[in-house]
């Protein structure tokens, strides 16, 4: 017997490198577990977080800052 149809676990953006950011420049996204961390070009901790929309967006806004 077949099973039910089930919805894609894909949950990637495919929007991700669309920034307005330059390549040398963007910050580095890594997930730790649940949380994600986002580092500057120089290896230093931005902001630390649960949802990897809200760290992606203050992350570029700080890199943008300096």
């Amino acid at each position: 017997m077949p099973r039910a149809s089930r919805k894609s676990t894909n949950t990637s953006d495919a929007q991700l490198n669309e920034g307005k950011l330059p390549d040398d420049q963007r910050p580095t996204i890594v997930d730790h577990g649940k949380k994600f961390a986002a580092y500057d070009k120089n290896g230093r901790l931005i902001i630390l977080g649960y949802d990897r929309k809200i760290v992606e967006e203050y992350a570029n806004d700080r890199v943008r800052q300096s």
